[in-house]
């Protein structure tokens, strides 16, 4: 009798078959990264004192993409208040280490790389690309994680 069961259970699991499991898209470098616990970017925000020069995952919605080349992205909590330009890592020779697409708006997304203060310089030349509210913190990133839209 308790073979029967064990056989049933079996045919049971392999007739109901696995879950499927949504990935997120990558873009750029995130190996060995992974492991490190995503900082909401309120979190980050509010304790940017702590993070600054320092590699950290941090998550976000993504508000805003560079609409010229998707070179950067604005991570913003939920609410949409404070947040961060999360700016695509170079190569050697000055091309972007990786893009992302588009029309990524409203997705979640954990971006892993170096946080910095805001250069006034830079954050004038993205005012004009696409104004809005200024970031609080910068991040040049290795890479992204973004959801599939399907996980929204």
């Amino acid at each position: 009798m308790r073979k029967s069961v064990q056989v049933w259970g079996l045919i049971f699991l392999a007739a109901c078959g696995s879950p499927e499991v949504i990935q997120d898209d990558v873009y750029g470098t995130v190996e060995g990264l992974t492991e490190m616990t995503p900082v909401p970017v309120a979190a980050l925000v509010a304790e940017k004192e702590t993070y600054l020069e320092r590699t950290v995952a941090v998550s976000g919605t993504i508000h805003e993409v560079c609409q010229m080349a998707g070179c950067w992205l604005m991570l913003r909590a939920l609410d949409g208040q404070d947040g961060v330009r999360v700016h695509v890592d170079r190569t050697e020779s000055g091309e972007y280490a990786f893009t992302v697409p588009k029309d990524v708006s409203g997705r979640h997304a954990v971006a892993y790389g170096i946080v910095r203060s805001v250069d006034a310089e830079a954050e004038d030349h993205y005012q004009q690309d696409a104004p809005g509210r200024a970031p609080i913190l910068n991040m040049v990133a290795a890479g992204v994680e973004i959801a599939p839209e399907t996980a929204i």
